[in-house]
């Protein structure tokens, strides 16, 4: 199967690079004090420390009684006999040689309605996109990258998880419900 994977690449990158120009589902934004359901797209390669400090952020956010999902990227096909219990990874093998999602945590993703979806990493060659852009979601939000289909760009100078999420907590409190 890894050869396939290997032959679909381009195929599926090309589909994940043209996420950018996709319509979305919106629901009603309900505003921030509403917010039940938060998922969290990133790339899982960037930095190895960022999972911890986005482990950290997700009990935060609980704590404030909301239910988040936090997804990373692999860009790996799925390990054989490991168990990834607790953690939340997506992976090539998630995707099916067009670059649908079709099992596994993408697919879970994108079946779940969320309130908030922020996604903090961006590439062509990536899927977050797609799946930021296929999912139902109260508002989008990216860190970096242009406006394209997510309603808001906050883009933060630093490389600091917790300095974003509280600015970007103070930025959504004064959006106002859409209902």
């Amino acid at each position: 199967m890894d050869w396939l994977s290997k032959l679909s690449k381009p195929i599926r990158e090309n589909r994940w690079g043209r996420a950018k120009d996709a319509s979305v589902l919106n629901y009603p934004w309900t505003g921030w004090g509403n917010v039940k359901r938060i998922g969290v797209l990133f790339n899982a390669n960037s930095d190895p420390s960022d999972l911890e400090e986005l482990r950290k952020i997700v009990q935060n956010l609980k704590n404030e009684q909301k239910s988040v999902s936090l997804c990373g990227w692999t860009g790996q096909m799925r390990p054989k006999n490991v168990l990834y219990n607790g953690r939340q990874l997506i992976f090539v093998d998630d995707f099916n040689w067009k670059g649908a999602p079709m099992s596994g945590n993408a697919l879970e993703f994108l079946q779940t309605d969320f309130d908030l979806i922020v996604t903090l990493h961006r590439g062509k060659t990536m899927p977050l996109d797609e799946l930021a852009s296929k999912t139902r979601a109260g508002i989008r939000v990216t860190a970096e990258g242009d406006e394209d289909f997510y309603d808001l760009v906050l883009k933060s100078e630093k490389k600091n998880y917790s300095i974003y999420f509280r600015e970007l907590k103070q930025w959504l409190e004064k959006i106002k419900p859409s209902q």
